[in-house]
């Protein structure tokens, strides 16, 4: 499946490669036809505002070849947006083989912006930051997507009552990866090409919705000079093709027409702001809608997007209104068309009166595109684990139960390396042993991060997985706190007081706290005292725990009510003195320690 893949995806950068060089050349062509036109405009009209004979055609001829170039610049920039589409693809597609490996790693996007400093689950699973789940599998390009992703990926419980519908909808999605990339492609048009539409990705705030329907106001000094500024260039014109006024008249009008327009830019500006500066109303930003109503959707959820987008509320002839009235804004940027336009047509005013107008009658229509594209950012990426790595469909059984995986691994880890396994885990209290660099905390991490992608709808890095719901606390990865006064020691004291307050109050799902080296902060004989009586607390009405240790005492601990811990292990074996470790989990308690194996490897032991 995995070749099947890769060999699709070089199918498609080939594809887009000769597209491109097609591209290329019809965009040079008119380029130089362009040109071509605007010097003949050039000369035509100045013929046209000098004495000689037949000079009214040679200004109707001046002005018909202005009308043809601003013909070709749309033309032109027709090309360049499919060019700048093309290029987007080329990073999208390229992004997807790195991601069948660990070159994911090296994706500037990874989350790090999302973290707060209290996201103890998020960082000890790698949910979020450098090396992540986030980094490996996001393809969301606008701001607001990024904001969901981490959002789902930071709380899944808030997702848990929608994750039938959402597990379906990622199925569906993963099993079309040219939507990915057409999606994918789009998006990162639209949001990522900052040039004319710069995006808010740098804010810290959260993103969302900022246009307000019914905001647009024209009123009627704006409609008389929109009508004066074109009628009164006309009148110009008409009384210089009919001899009733010199040809310099036309320079005189310009400029009098592009002084009452530039008055009022300011205005106008206000006016519009709403609706030209959000990410949302960017020209490119209909082609999304466009690639959504071309999709063949058969999940509950994925329809109902579909349905948001081209039903009878709109939101397709929305943006398709709005994509065109971005595209007359877009003229602007061109120094000598934007000059013409405000001068002979008071191009702010008419601007400002379509603005207006698309409002009135689109505004309503037009306010849940934010939610809709990241909305399927969001589940696409969820979908992009199932495209790169083997999953299954998770099962989430009701109440307390256990935890029962088949070839389960770590996504985040090299496919090639990674090593699966399998387990049962039905005890309150299950103590894993093992030896240093064995694969403990590794394991913790690899039961979590897939307890996470089941709640949120996602695919599980196994063959079969299944759990009962329950609320998740991990003690992985703790750090002291100097500036705080808070020692290593104590902030792990800190969370495992966090789980049990939690167990106590017995107000939400069972617990399932996961604990690597429970209490390696301090002596032993307090470490084995203290992690006894944490592990009896944590182990009691109807909550989980698992915790990995190197204190094999604590194997022959029982609970409070006299039921003993379930033992497994991880261990080591030699090959001609080196350390090999298979990864696997063992039942039983482990029987073997390498500490000085490795102090000796590393040459701080004598042989």
């Amino acid at each position: 499946m995995e070749k099947q893949l890769e060999e699709f995806y070089r199918n498609e950068q080939e594809q887009d490669e000769e597209l491109g060089r097609r591209l290329g050349r019809s965009f040079d062509r008119i380029a130089w036809l362009r040109l071509a036109v605007f010097l003949a405009a050039v000369v035509l009209l100045y013929l046209g505002l000098t004495e000689r004979p037949g000079k009214e055609l040679y200004l109707i001829g001046g002005i018909l070849c202005i009308v043809a170039f601003l013909v070709l610049i749309r033309i032109h920039d027709g090309i360049e947006k499919k060019q700048r589409l093309l290029e987007a693809r080329k990073n999208v597609v390229e992004a997807y083989p790195a991601r069948f490996g660990t070159g994911w790693r090296e994706f500037p996007e990874d989350g790090s912006e999302y973290l707060k400093k209290d996201d103890t689950v998020e960082r000890d699973l790698d949910l979020l930051g450098p090396g992540s789940l986030y980094q490996m599998i996001s393809i969301c390009q606008s701001a607001y997507g990024k904001w969901r992703l981490a959002d789902t990926l930071r709380d899944p419980y808030a997702v848990i009552d929608d994750r039938e519908e959402r597990q379906e909808a990622i199925r569906e999605l993963a099993g079309n990866p040219k939507f990915l990339l057409d999606y994918e492609s789009v998006v990162r048009q639209a949001f990522v090409d900052g040039r004319k539409h710069p995006t808010r990705d740098g804010e810290r705030r959260k993103p969302g919705n900022t246009y307000k329907p019914g905001k647009i106001r024209f009123t009627g000094w704006m409609g008389f000079l929109m009508v004066l500024v074109p009628v009164m260039n006309l009148i110009v014109i008409g009384a210089i093709l009919i001899g009733l006024l010199q040809p310099a008249w036309i320079l005189i009008s310009f400029l009098a027409g592009y002084a009452i327009t530039a008055g009022c830019k300011a205005k106008l500006d206000e006016q519009t702001r709403g609706i030209f500066s959000s990410e949302m109303t960017s020209g490119q930003v209909y082609p999304i809608f466009r690639t959504i109503k071309d999709a063949e959707f058969t999940s509950s959820r994925l329809c109902s997007i579909r349905e948001r987008v081209v039903g009878n509320d709109g939101m397709m002839v929305a943006q398709k209104k709005l994509s065109h009235l971005a595209d007359l804004k877009n003229l602007d940027y061109n120094p000598v068309v934007g000059m013409l336009l405000t001068g002979f047509a008071g191009w702010d005013f008419f601007l400002a009166f379509m603005a207006s107008r698309w409002d009135r009658q689109h505004g309503e229509a037009f306010a849940g595109s934010f939610d809709i594209v990241a909305e399927l950012e969001e589940l696409g990426s969820l979908a992009v684990l199932s495209v790169v790595r083997p999953t299954c469909t998770p099962k989430l059984l009701d109440g307390g139960e256990g935890l029962m995986f088949h070839e389960l691994s770590h996504p985040l880890l090299d496919p090639e390396k990674v090593v699966a396994n399998d387990g049962d885990l039905a005890s309150p209290l299950t103590i894993i042993t093992g030896s240093n660099m064995s694969g403990k905390t590794t394991f913790l991490r690899t039961v979590a991060i897939n307890l996470v992608l089941s709640y949120i709808g996602a695919g599980t890095t196994a063959k079969d997985f299944s759990s009962g719901y329950r609320k998740l606390f991990t003690s992985m990865r703790v750090q002291d706190d100097v500036a705080g006064g808070i020692s290593t020691f104590y902030a792990e004291i800190l969370r495992i007081k966090e789980m049990a307050e939690y167990i106590r109050k017995g107000e939400g799902a069972p617990a399932l706290c996961l604990i690597d080296e429970i209490f390696k902060g301090t002596n032993s004989a307090d470490r084995i005292v203290g992690a006894e009586e944490a592990l009896k607390k944590l182990s009691k009405d109807g909550s989980m725990v698992i915790v990995s240790t190197h204190d094999f005492e604590l194997c022959e601990l029982k609970r409070e009510n006299g039921e003993p811990a379930e033992n497994h292990h991880f261990e080591e074996s030699y090959d001609d003195d080196k350390l090999v470790f298979d990864y696997k989990m063992k039942d039983g308690p482990c029987t073997t320690r390498n500490a000085r194996a490795l102090l000796t490897l590393a040459g701080l032991m004598g042989d």
